[in-house]
């Protein structure tokens, strides 16, 4: 990307380690170097080059166009210049919009330590939510402490490595989220009397192949792992339903994942077999087998007249799909579906469709 420094225009050039033939002349950046010294060196090593990019980019001029000074290159800056040289081309704005923008990232890392001290306080305090006034000081000045530490040992490596883990962490906790929110909107529902808690339910829980000792739920769950398509076909059958494109589709879809993966990491071990990035394929074919396998939970679901939502079926087949095709192959066994009020016995809520 480039800007113009005086009229704020905005556009893309193309630099040489994009792999195409056009270049605009803005400036010694990384690949015009190495570029002049692998062509006039008698003996470029890979340590050369980077000694001598190293040695003759480290100066203002690198940014700014060879011929006409009012243009600068934005992929050669950092990430904090890239974006404060970005609002600097909006005119008589570019100054004031600087300086919003300090303000901004400001308010968010006080905001943010602030939150973060209050509830580490309130963790140390035994839930208390409104903790002494001494002891919110001492967290808040002690995570302070605790970062300004991390930067001075660590410096920017420190930085990159604490965002690297951040977002790492906020992976799991993204999906947890998610469960939130569907137990939130269960929990108004039945708050509301729109959902009946004491309704029927699957005779086998998504969990119960871990945390209960019953051998047949372990083989179930390892073979649907394998062989989901066929349990797929089998349940959609025993329903009445059209098994056979759902099945085709589904065994296609998986197959396409497992095999793509498999060439994925044959790549990672062999580099020579150019199939970069094949795995992101693979995804999309995984998520076209679990919207099949989400349309046959919630029709299965429907016709028992089991709580739930096309959400939770999605989220369960992305999760643990195998767990889902044990749930679809034991809802009309003898005794049906298992209801969840205690005076009732097995099949009491659901009528089992056996």
């Amino acid at each position: 990307q480039w800007y113009h420094a005086e009229y704020g225009q905005e556009g893309m050039t193309v630099c040489k380690g994009s792999g195409t033939k056009e270049l605009v002349e803005c400036g010694d950046c990384g690949w015009d170097l190495m570029d002049s010294y692998i062509k006039t060196a008698a003996s470029p090593t890979p340590e050369s080059v980077v000694t001598y990019i190293s040695q003759n980019q480290a100066w203002l001029g690198k940014y700014f166009g060879k011929e006409n000074k009012t243009y600068a290159r934005l992929s050669c800056m950092s990430s904090e210049e890239m974006w404060f040289a970005q609002v600097s081309t909006f005119g008589d704005m570019g100054y004031l919009l600087c300086i919003i923008s300090l303000v901004a990232i400001i308010l968010y890392f006080v905001t943010s330590s602030d939150s973060g001290s209050l509830v580490i306080d309130i963790m140390s305090a035994n839930g208390d939510q409104d903790p002494p006034i001494p002891q919110r000081v001492f967290w808040a000045l002690v995570e302070g402490a605790t970062a300004t530490a991390l930067l001075v040992a660590g410096g920017a490596d420190s930085v990159y490595a604490l965002q690297t883990a951040s977002v790492a962490a906020g992976l799991p906790y993204t999906i947890i989220l998610c469960f939130v929110c569907i137990s939130t909107w269960r929990a108004l529902a039945m708050e509301c009397g729109d959902l009946d808690p004491y309704g029927p339910d699957f005779a086998v829980s998504l969990i119960d192949p871990f945390c209960t000792l019953q051998p047949r739920l372990w083989f179930s769950f390892l073979k649907n792992i394998f062989l989901a398509p066929v349990t797929l076909y089998d349940v959609l059958k025993q329903h009445k339903q059209k098994p056979l494109f759902p099945a085709i589709g589904a065994a296609l879809c998986w197959t396409l994942w497992v095999v793509l993966i498999i060439a994925e990491i044959v790549h990672i071990y062999h580099p020579d077999v150019k199939i970069a990035g094949i795995y992101s394929l693979a995804w999309v074919f995984f998520l076209g087998f679990v919207t099949i396998v989400t349309v046959a939970r919630s029709t299965i679901r429907g016709e028992y007249g089991i709580n739930g939502n096309t959400i939770e079926d999605f989220f369960a087949a992305l999760l643990v799909y195998p767990a889902v095709l044990m749930q679809l192959e034991t809802v009309s066994e003898k005794g049906g579906i298992a209801a969840l009020r205690p005076d009732q016995g097995l099949g009491g809520g659901g009528g089992g469709g056996g």
